[in-house]
C-alpha cells in the first residue's frame, strides 16, 4: 500500500454543508497512481468507494460513509493546443473551479465566464454538468479523462460519450468511472451571453451596453455574492433543487394548480416568467420562484433553514444542523410544493451514506 490511509475522518470538515459523520477510511489521491492504488485496496478489502472533490454538492448522512472516501486532488492547468481562435485547456479533476474561470478570464478566453463563483472542483463540475446563467460545462468539454475501475485503465470520453443532460452526466451515480481531468475548448473571440434577467439588470444599472469578458465575470460574482451565502460563513450545498424543465402539457398542469391555489397576480407572474429563461425544447420555471410563492422562505427544521435571500438554497445555521434536519426539511418542502403545485421537486446534491429505505422515507409524498 503506497498511500496514506486514515481512519474515521470527519467528512463535515470537508464539505461546504459542514455536516455529516466520518469516513471509515480516507485517502487523498494526487495523481492517477494514487487513484489506482486506492481503488485496488478497496477492492481487496471489499469496501465501497466514494469519490470526494470540493464537497460542495453533497449531503453526508449523520453516520457517515462505511467504506473508503477518496478525495481527488489531482492538479494541473495545461494548454494542449492554441491557435488564433481557440485554446484547448487540460484541467486536473482536483482544481478549484473558480480558479479555472479566473485564469480563463485573465487570459482572455471565453466560454465559462458565466459560471464564475461556483464552488467545487473540476471533477464535480463535470459529474453534475454544472451551469449558471445560460452556460453549462457540457458546452465547452472536448473530452474527459477517466479511470475505468472495471478494466483498471485510463480512457478518454469525448463530450457525446458523456451523456450530458440537465445537471446530469454519465458519471453521476456511476461508480465505474473516476474523473482524472477534462480538456475544455475555450474561444479567443467570444460573444457575451447576458440574456438572464439578473445579468441584464446589472449591466443596465452600470450603463454598460457591450460588456467585456472581465465585466461579465465581475457581474456574475457580484450577483451570486448578493444572492448566495458564503459556505465558509454559512454552510450550504449550493442550489439544492433542480429548476423545472416542463413540456407544454406539464406547464399547463402547473398553471391550473397555481390558478386553483393562488391569486390572479401569481398566475400572471407565472405567465410572465414563462419565456424569460430560454431552454431549447422545454419551458423553464425557476424553482426559487415556486418555493417563494409557496411561502417557504425561512422555513426550518432544527438548524436547517431555507435561505431568505434565495429559497433554492438550504443552509446549516451556526453549523448546528444534522443531515436528518436537512432531509426532513427537504421532505417538508417537497410535500408542501407538491400539495400546492403538483410538482415533484428533484434534488441536485448527491446523498452519501444513506440507506435506500431511509431515502424512500424522506422522499415520500
Amino acid at each position: 500500500m503506497n498511500f496514506n490511509l486514515e481512519e474515521n475522518v470527519p467528512l463535515k470538515n470537508l464539505t461546504t454543508f459542514h455536516l455529516g459523520g466520518p469516513a471509515r477510511y480516507f485517502v487523498v489521491a494526487e495523481n492517477l497512481e494514487d487513484l489506482k492504488s486506492s481503488v485496488s485496496w478497496a477492492k481487496e478489502k471489499e469496501v465501497p468507494v466514494f469519490v470526494l472533490g470540493g464537497g460542495s454538492n453533497l449531503v453526508v448522512s449523520d453516520i457517515g460513509f462505511p467504506g473508503l472516501v477518496i478525495q481527488v486532488k489531482i492538479a494541473g492547468l495545461e494548454i494542449l493546443h492554441e491557435d488564433e481562435e481557440q485554446v484547448l485547456l487540460k484541467v486536473g479533476a482536483g482544481v478549484r473551479w473558480d480558479e479555472v474561470v479566473d485564469h480563463a478570464v485573465a487570459c482572455g478566453w471565453w466560454g465559462i465566464e458565466n459560471m464564475s463563483l461556483i464552488y467545487g472542483t473540476l471533477g464535480g463540475i463535470i459529474v453534475q454538468n454544472a451551469g449558471a446563467y445560460g452556460t453549462e460545462i457540457a458546452s465547452v468539454v472536448n473530452h474527459v479523462e477517466i479511470y475505468d475501475r472495471e478494466v483498471g485503465e485510463a480512457k478518454e470520453f469525448f463530450a457525446d460519450d458523456c451523456h450530458f443532460g440537465y445537471r446530469s452526466s454519465l458519471f453521476q451515480n456511476n461508480e465505474r468511472y473516476l474523473i482524472i481531468a477534462a480538456v475544455l475548448e475555450l474561444k479567443k473571440n467570444g460573444t457575451p451571453n447576458i440574456k438572464y434577467p439578473d445579468v441584464i439588470k446589472y449591466f443596465a444599472e452600470k450603463n454598460i451596453t457591450v460588456p467585456s469578458l472581465s465585466d461579465i465575470r465581475t457581474a456574475i460574482v457580484s450577483i451570486r455574492q448578493n444572492k448566495l451565502p458564503d459556505p465558509e460563513v454559512l454552510g450550504s450545498a449550493g442550489s439544492f433543487f433542480k429548476n423545472l424543465l416542463l413540456t407544454p402539457e406539464e406547464y399547463q398542469n402547473l398553471k391550473e394548480k397555481i390558478t386553483a391555489n393562488f391569486n390572479a397576480e401569481t398566475v400572471a407572474q407565472l405567465e410572465g416568467i414563462k419565456n424569460k429563461f430560454p431552454v431549447v425544447g422545454a419551458i423553464k420555471i425557476p424553482t426559487a420562484w415556486i418555493l417563494d410563492v409557496c411561502g417557504l422562505k425561512g422555513e426550518r427544521v432544527g438548524a436547517a433553514v431555507v435561505y431568505e435571500k434565495q429559497p433554492i438554497i438550504l443552509t446549516n445555521q451556526d453549523n448546528a444542523a444534522t443531515a436528518d434536519d436537512i432531509m426532513n426539511l427537504v421532505k417538508k418542502i417537497r410535500q408542501t410544493v407538491f400539495a400546492k403545485t403538483g410538482v415533484k421537486l428533484e434534488m441536485e446534491p448527491e446523498l452519501v451514506g444513506f440507506g435506500q429505505k431511509e431515502i424512500d422515507g424522506y422522499f415520500r409524498l
